[in-house]
């Protein structure tokens, strides 16, 4: 082993349950993202429970084409934990945080962010989809104080 790795993976910085939900929403929204069809099919099945055929067709498709901009064209693969793991990673606290301050209008901070993630000519484009993001779970947890999250989650895992 050297001191320096090539790939570290995803080290934990912090609890969930440390996070505003809009934040923890958003983490656990993009972990439903990159699990499986069904994960997917369970954050579709939230955004129209929320608000209704149009709206929650537009907000869940919204998240859908952010997270798969950012698994094809970011600069490196964006790591994240397992859905019901307990801490989050770096990435996720990036991307949360992006969408957060975005859904806020603080937009050239939410840019700082997405620098990390993406080349120059994709961050207003990957602002944009985190602002309309933040925007739409802001009123889903205004309605919904507890987030829906349709997918099952048994036990808190580890990673």
């Amino acid at each position: 082993m050297t001191i320096h790795q090539k790939f570290r993976g995803g080290a934990p910085v912090g609890q969930m349950d440390e996070l505003p939900l809009l934040e923890m929403s958003v983490i656990v929204y993009f972990r439903m993202m990159a699990s499986s069809l069904e994960t997917r099919q369970a954050l579709k099945k939230d955004f129209l429970l929320a608000f209704g055929e149009d709206h929650g067709l537009y907000y869940s498709n919204k998240f859908e084409e952010f997270y798969i901009k950012l698994a094809t064209q970011s600069r490196r693969k964006i790591m994240h934990h397992e859905l019901n793991c307990k801490c989050f990673g770096g990435d996720e606290s990036v991307v949360a945080n992006m969408i957060s301050l975005a859904a806020m209008g603080n937009i050239k901070d939410a840019e700082l962010l997405a620098f990390n993630l993406v080349s120059g000519n994709l961050v207003k484009e990957i602002v944009s989809y985190s602002e309309d993001i933040g925007l739409g779970l802001r009123l889903m947890l205004d309605r919904f104080p507890i987030p829906i999250i349709s997918s099952h989650n048994p036990r808190g895992m580890t990673h």
